[in-house]
This record gives C-alpha cells, sequence and structure tokens, in this order.
C-alpha cells in the first residue's frame, strides 16, 4: 500500500504518516478523516487540535452518529500524541481532547452493550437471506456477483480485500508452506492452484487488526473458488481480485466507496460492508453454536469474541435465522 503525501507540510499530518508503529490502514484512515476536517474547516491540523472547545462542539454538530465523532476525535488524538515539543498547552488540549474521547466512548459502548442498532444501522441493514437471494441472481461472472460471493460464502471480512493479488500456485493450495508465503512481496493476496478443482487460498497481512491478530490465512471453499475462476474467464486477464476501470488495485477509501455504491444499486439502501457483517452474524442461531465455535467465528471475521457480541442486536430489522 503506498503512503499518503500531502502538499502541505503539517507537522501534525507528517508525524501519522511518518510513525512506524502505525499500520498503513491506520495512517490512511487517520489521514483522510484529518485532511477532511482541515479542508472544511481551512486550518491545519496543528492548529485544529489546539482549540478543543471550539472544535469538539463542531464535530459533534458535523457528525451525528456518536461513532464517527469518537473516530474523528481518535484521529486528532494520534495527530496530537506525535506533535513535538509537547508543551504545556499542548498537554492541556490532549487532557480535553481525551476526555471528550472518553465520553464518547461510554456513549458508544452503552448503546453496544444494549446490542441496538443505531438509526442509520437501521436504514442501512439488509436481511442476510436476502443478501444471499440477490446474489445468486446476478449475473455469473459479474464484478457485483463476485463481491457478494466474497462477503457471503465466507463470514464477511472488512474493507481488507482492496488491494488482494492475484497469484498462480503449480501445486494445491493446501501445499503452500509458510515459506512461500514469506516470500511473496504484496501484503494481501490469493493463492489459485493450478489444478482448478483445488481449493483457493487467501492470505491477508494487512488489515485492521493484523497487529493483533497476526497473519490471516484461509482455504476458500470451492463454491467460492468456483465464483471466482467464472469471474476470470469472463473479463480480460488481470492481477487484482478488485479493480478499477483501469485495471489497478482500489484503495481502501475508494474500495468502500465503490462497495457502498454497488450495494445501494442493489438493494436500495446504504448497506455497507460493516452492516453485511452485522447481517451475517445476526442470521444465526447462537443457541446452536458452542464456545469454541463462537471462538472460531470470531477469528475468522478478525475481531474479538467482545466485538463479536456487540454485533449481534436484539432487535431490528435485520435479525432472521435460516428458515424462518
Amino acid at each position: 500500500m503506498g503512503h499518503l503525501a500531502t502538499t502541505n507540510p503539517d507537522k501534525a499530518l507528517q508525524g501519522i504518516l511518518q510513525d512506524p508503529a502505525l499500520s498503513d490502514n491506520s495512517k490512511h484512515t487517520y489521514a483522510q478523516r484529518l485532511m477532511a476536517m482541515s479542508a472544511k474547516l481551512k486550518q491545519p491540523i496543528s492548529e485544529l487540535a489546539m482549540q478543543p472547545m471550539t472544535i469538539i462542539p463542531w464535530i459533534k454538530k458535523q457528525y451525528t452518529e456518536v461513532a464517527t465523532q469518537k473516530n474523528v476525535v481518535t484521529a486528532v488524538l494520534a495527530a496530537l500524541r506525535r506533535m513535538s515539543p509537547m508543551k504545556q498547552q499542548h498537554r492541556q488540549a490532549l487532557a480535553i481532547w481525551l476526555q471528550a474521547s472518553k465520553e464518547l466512548e461510554a456513549q458508544q459502548q452503552a448503546r453496544l452493550k444494549a446490542n441496538e442498532p443505531s438509526a442509520r444501522q437501521q436504514r442501512g441493514c439488509v436481511d442476510f437471506r436476502e443478501v444471499i437471494k440477490v446474489r445468486t441472481a446476478l449475473a455469473k461472472g459479474s464484478r457485483q456477483r463476485l463481491l457478494l460471493a466474497f462477503y457471503t460464502m465466507i463470514p464477511p471480512l472488512r474493507c481488507d480485500l482492496n488491494r488482494v493479488a492475484l497469484l498462480q500456485c503449480p501445486a494445491s493450495a493446501a501445499t503452500i508452506s509458510q515459506d512461500d508465503v514469506d516470500t511473496v512481496q504484496e501484503n494481501n493476496f490469493l493463492c489459485l492452484p493450478a489444478d482448478r478443482k483445488k481449493p483457493a487460498i487467501l492470505v491477508l497481512r494487512e488489515f485492521k487488526t493484523a497487529n493483533s491478530a497476526g497473519i490471516w490465512r484461509r482455504t476458500l471453499p470451492m463454491n467460492l473458488t468456483q465464483e471466482l475462476w467464472t469471474s476470470l474467464q469472463a473479463e480480460p486477464p488481470r492481477r487484482w481480485l478488485f479493480t478499477t476501470k483501469s485495471g489497478m488495485p482500489y484503495t481502501a477509501k475508494n474500495f468502500s466507496k465503490w462497495c457502498c455504491s454497488v450495494l445501494l444499486k442493489l438493494f436500495g439502501r446504504p448497506l455497507t460492508l460493516t452492516l453485511l457483517r452485522h447481517s451475517y452474524l445476526n442470521s444465526m442461531d447462537w443457541n446452536k453454536l458452542t464456545i469454541a465455535a463462537r471462538e472460531n467465528l470470531a477469528s475468522d471475521m478478525c475481531h474479538s469474541t467482545e466485538t463479536q457480541d456487540t454485533y449481534r442486536w436484539i432487535s431490528g430489522n435485520c435479525i432472521s435465522r435460516p428458515g424462518k
């Protein structure tokens, strides 16, 4: 993944972009949020961060969702912590931003622990059975069908499939060693075995929770592998799982935009990849899942069992069980 460049030498942004401790995903996410706020207020982040009493109310007015407010405040905190030197006025501003973050976190956790969807989530969520129904009706080989296949035929991931290289492998996926994986330069890739009767393997090393989860490696089910082969046969050769019109991989932000556009067109609702994850988990009968099964499912979706619990709603228009 490439690094963001800014024409404005904003010290706050540069501190984030140059921090080796942050993943590329975190750098891009923080920088995008901060640059958007800086553009709207026409001030560099290094100055905005020093005005918490003015900027925090602006954030709450600008963004109605508590989760979005928290995300923006988190980005400002990431920038402020990397500004040097940390003078007295910096420490005072930091304390105010930290308090705002704690308050927003408390509000967010209160809603999550109630297992209730927000109004925005209610507007966008779609029953998982409907997602599968729409996927099945789409033309085989189409990008839209491939997208839904990757988010329904395996436990749906986050927006982590924007830059997945397609590699031809001489053997079956099951024989790919860790040494083979280590030699691949691309962080995220999909290995297609020469024998088309064998399943593909997906390897992710760059994703939101990679620092804690490590390398994510899964052998794909054969139905999903066949969906990919059908897509590849329907189009000119390509090097990436999903590509822009120019044949290049998406950035994380543009992939998210493309996915939202596709989902809106297919379902007529502001459905997102995150809401697909909610919908998937809410379609399951949790009374039939053992603790081990729940832990494995959380690992498959690259989050903790605690996060998994917050994805489950006790009411809302997405909740259903297969066959009901």
